[in-house]
Formats: C-alpha cells, sequence, structure tokens
C-alpha cells in the first residue's frame, strides 16, 4: 500500500506526519490509466472476434488500475 500523504489528528487537524496512534491516515487516490496506442495495436491485432477485445480491453484496464 502506499504511503498516506497527511494525518489527521482527533481534532480534526490536517498534519504532515502522524503525531499519536490516534491519527487517521490520508491517502491519494491512484490516478486512472488508461491504454496507450500499443495496448489498443495488441488488443486489436490478436482479437479474433469482438467479444474477445471488449474482454481483453477490460482485463487489461482492470491491472492497469490496481483492480
Amino acid at each position: 500500500m502506499t504511503e498516506p500523504y497527511a494525518w489527521v489528528d482527533i481534532d480534526s487537524q490536517l498534519r504532515s506526519k502522524q503525531t499519536s496512534l490516534q491519527d487517521i491516515p490520508l491517502y491519494t487516490k491512484q490516478e486512472w490509466q488508461g491504454l496507450t496506442e500499443r495496448d489498443v495495436k495488441t488488443i486489436t491485432e490478436n482479437s479474433p472476434s469482438v467479444e474477445w477485445a471488449v474482454l481483453m480491453t477490460e482485463s487489461t484496464l482492470k491491472e492497469k488500475n490496481g483492480g
């Protein structure tokens, strides 16, 4: 898991570092990763059917985005 970018203490104060065990870590959301031109070329060149291409596209996006 990634490191927290900030912490919130018991008084709802935002901190750059953890100051107590009660502090809650805050994480950033991973930026969406789309398909590259290479991904599209690989999928379309190796697709025996439209259905297969759609499934490969979904699988590739899930892999790139931690799903």
